[in-house]
């Protein structure tokens, strides 16, 4: 079973009773995971240590530079932003960041970053995205109306058979287009999180 957390900034105590009560095989990190202070990430490796299984992570938009360098060198999460990983028969491929924001945020990247980046994966059969960004126009709506996802993560979107995404706390949600069901996790700060063995996808509280 998979836990998918998104938005944590920083409330790493909502994250260990997440874990003590779902006691998962593996764990994906949908970013922002930090709060902008890079020494959180020490301490979010920290609560992983006797975890049994596999956590997968990438950056949001408010994990800086500083946080990406010492998620690259973490005992315990193996950080996958333009990567991919094979467990269990699925690729698992992740992008980490978020397009541009009106909050200057430190990891915001352009769409030409992420088309470079997706254009680089060897995609194969029974793929997951790990994504901050949702793709544009799928469950990436704003308060204020606004779709504030990635277009190059929506054309690629057929590459994908999951999409587990968060960075839009108030879009959260579940949504299938054509082959694609495509999962915003919702902020786990705000309580909310997803389990699923991915032939049931359930949002929890905590």
């Amino acid at each position: 079973m998979m836990v998918i957390i998104s938005d944590i900034h920083s409330n790493f105590r909502k994250f260990k009773k997440v874990l003590e009560r779902e006691n998962p095989d593996l764990i994906l990190v949908c970013g922002d995971i930090t709060d902008f202070n890079p020494r959180d990430i020490s301490v979010f490796d920290k609560l992983l240590m006797d975890f049994e299984g596999e956590c997968l992570a990438v950056h949001g938009n408010c994990d800086d530079e500083r946080c990406v360098e010492l998620l690259e060198s973490a005992e315990n999460i193996k950080f996958i932003h333009g990567k991919s990983v094979e467990i269990q028969g699925y690729t698992f491929y992740g992008l980490g960041g978020s397009t541009e924001t009106p909050f200057f945020t430190p990891s915001e990247y352009s769409e030409e970053y992420y088309y470079e980046l997706l254009k680089k994966f060897n995609y194969k059969a029974n793929s997951i995205l790990i994504s901050h960004s949702p793709p544009y126009g799928i469950l990436d709506r704003t308060y204020h109306g606004v779709n504030a996802g990635s277009k190059a993560i929506r054309d690629y979107l057929d590459k994908f058979d999951y999409i587990f995404c968060g960075h839009i706390h108030e879009s959260y949600g579940v949504l299938k287009v054509s082959k694609t069901t495509v999962v915003n996790v919702g902020c786990l700060a705000d309580g909310i999180y997803v389990k699923t063995d991915l032939s049931n996808i359930t949002f929890c509280r905590i």
